[in-house]
């Protein structure tokens, strides 16, 4: 996967470009005319919190590695390198904020494992099995968070913002059933292989058409096979699933360390992260790379009630978002640029 040079991504990394200029142009409006509550919230600034709120997302990002780790076959596990594991969440990062609906970060991951010579239907499983775990703990949080904070998000959050609670809850229904039925109905994947097929010999000769559907249906076959070694492991679903959720608190606690910078020294933590919880979900409606502006906007909604300073609470949106936005994108580009060893030593080869 050619995460910069496709031009339908470079099409989505201008379009970010473009949200996120149109975005500090509104946010920066809302600071007009009051220098007087900027002045008093930069002078309560607290630089230690910003900087535990950096090193709260980096641990996110590993975490996330760890829970990479954990999926993969012990043969795996031993050959793949740190500096493999580390790529896969910010390749994850890179392609979740470049795309629509966040639909490159799979395609991410998986050229992040592949790079790190994992063969392809071994790494598309785990790779997988990870986005199932991490779809079913973000739906957990979601219920705990939205059973334990009800009552607050109806009385202190614009109405508007809970109409989109159910068709979120909805997409992610959607996601897991696909993803289970894909993982584990190796019948439905061969059809859809055989259809295709049948397609494509409008367009291709016979004996290649057969060549790719060969090829496609050992692919499939030991796609599900690594499924099922995966899916039998209960261990390393088990901590697969621990890791995730460390990563999703340490994630979503990010806002709380910013909103403590700016001394509001009383917030509620659990709140804090209840509400984050409530973003996650619902950006995922918007079909936007990153959710540029709508993460923002429901950022400005939810957290009102929090920060009542308006100035403030404009640092604490821009501050959050180049934290677990644009920071992941810089590092991610980094990680997609930087060569890994394997593809050194091939280079040293070639020279």
């Amino acid at each position: 996967m050619d995460v910069l040079k496709s031009k339908k991504n470079q099409l989505s990394a201008l379009l970010v470009l473009v949200l996120t200029g149109l975005t500090i142009y509104y946010l920066t409006r809302e600071l007009s005319g009051r220098e007087k509550q900027l002045e008093a919230a930069l002078k309560v600034l607290d630089w230690h919190f910003l900087v535990l709120a950096l090193l709260t997302m980096v641990l996110s990002l590993v975490l996330e590695a760890l829970a990479t780790r954990s999926l993969l076959s012990p043969v795996d596990r031993k050959n793949t390198t740190w500096c493999t594991l580390i790529r896969v969440p910010l390749l994850n990062q890179l392609g979740i904020g470049l795309t629509p609906f966040a639909s490159g970060g799979q395609p991410a991951q998986l050229y992040a494992l592949t790079r790190g010579k994992i063969e392809g239907s071994r790494a598309l499983s785990v790779i997988l099995m990870k986005f199932l775990v991490y779809q079913i703990v973000v739906v957990l949080f979601f219920i705990v968070g939205y059973v334990a904070a009800d009552s607050f998000i109806y009385k202190n959050v614009d109405p508007t913002f809970a109409t989109f609670i159910p068709f979120a809850i909805a997409i992610h229904a959607v996601v897991i059933i696909g993803l289970l039925l894909v993982m584990f109905w190796p019948k439905l994947s061969l059809k859809v292989v055989e259809w295709s097929g049948r397609a494509a010999q409008k367009f291709m000769s016979a004996s290649r058409v057969k060549k790719l559907v060969d090829t496609a249906e050992d692919k499939v076959n030991n796609f599900h096979q690594e499924s099922k070694r995966v899916a039998r492991s209960a261990k390393s679903l088990l901590v697969a699933t621990l890791w995730t959720a460390l990563q999703l608190i340490a994630f979503y606690l990010v806002p709380y360390f910013v909103i403590r910078a700016f001394g509001y020294g009383s917030v509620n933590p659990w709140l804090i992260l209840t509400m984050n919880i409530m973003i996650v979900m619902v950006i995922s409606l918007f079909p936007i790379p990153g959710g540029v502006g709508g993460a923002e906007l429901s950022f400005q909604l939810l957290f009102t009630p929090f920060v009542k300073n308006p100035a403030t609470l404009v640092l604490v949106i821009l501050i959050w978002r180049i934290i677990t936005y644009y920071f992941c994108l810089f590092a991610g580009i980094l990680a997609y640029v930087i060569p890994n060893k394997e593809q050194r030593l091939a280079k040293q080869q070639k020279g």
